[in-house]
């Protein structure tokens, strides 16, 4: 075959339509939005799969587009992360555009900070401090709406079954994360590598934990330690939270972690800010 990208250009759609299919069978609803990249790279992986059992590589070919990572494992089998994506891309560009129209400048400055540093894709950590009712939510919201109509993907939680279901996909950080009951020092979450969750955890773009206070700070260490094991990029191994970006809010003046018959010093010792992190 001489011109192999052309047959490429031509027939991919077609060879992509059963992907389509398994994707929407998979998730929770048809709203599933899939730009062609997305698409492409999972048909790229089977061509690829296809030509190394007869000893050969697209690499043979200069002029066709290469997977991004040959050797991860493909989504259709993974239905967390199958969940995560199934949103409908063109309802939350719109929902995003209302969300930041209304922004305050703060919450404006708040939220492209954050943004520039998912995009660079570095890892970073922050804590949006405020009482209740000054718009950590909304900001929340706003984050969650612009990457996943991007199809990236954003896990949001929270200390509490309550305030989690005021974040859209929200979950309690112990169910999320599998953190073990009791906490206690080094820790670490009930997550293995090579399961779905922690092929999610090492797709995700950014992650959102609201109430943070309220936790325990082993929590949080117990998903550092584990989110170190499981991310995939040798480069990012040592670096906090594997290098995933974390966003955590709350305010210090509300509940904090309960420890039973605790003294004053023992509540301040269990917060966030008394963590390592």
């Amino acid at each position: 075959m001489s011109k192999p990208e052309q047959v490429w250009d031509q027939t991919w759609h077609w060879m992509a339509d059963d992907i389509v299919y398994n994707y929407k069978k998979s998730s929770t609803g048809s709203a599933l939005q899939l730009d062609d990249r997305t698409l492409q790279n999972p048909v790229l992986l089977e061509i690829e799969e296809l030509l190394q059992a007869n000893q050969r590589s697209l690499r043979d070919y200069p002029s066709m587009p290469y997977p991004e990572d040959a050797n991860c494992p493909s989504y259709l089998d993974n239905s967390l992360i199958l969940a995560e994506l199934n949103y409908n891309n063109q309802e939350l560009r719109s929902e995003f555009k209302h969300l930041f129209s209304h922004m305050t400048d703060e919450q404006a400055s708040i939220y492209n900070q954050i943004v520039e540093v998912v995009n660079k894709d570095e890892g970073d950590m922050f804590f949006l401090y405020g009482y209740g009712g000054t718009g950590k939510t909304y900001i929340w919201k706003t984050l969650a709406s612009s990457l996943r109509a991007d199809n990236k993907i954003v896990i949001m939680v929270a200390s509490s079954g309550i305030a989690s279901l005021l974040l859209p996909g929200g979950r309690t950080a112990h169910s999320k994360f599998k953190i073990p009951i009791p906490v206690f020092e080094d820790l670490t979450c009930n997550i293995h590598q090579g399961t779905q969750l922690a092929e999610l955890l090492n797709q995700t773009s950014l992650i959102i934990w609201d109430e943070a206070p309220m936790a325990h700070k082993f929590c949080f260490e117990a998903l550092d330690h584990s989110l170190r094991d499981i991310i995939k990029h040798n480069s990012k191994d040592n670096k906090i939270f594997g290098g995933k970006v974390m966003v955590f809010g709350g305010d210090f003046r509300q509940i904090l972690p309960v420890i039973p018959r605790g003294s004053r010093s023992d509540i301040v010792n269990a917060t966030i800010n008394s963590s390592y992190l």
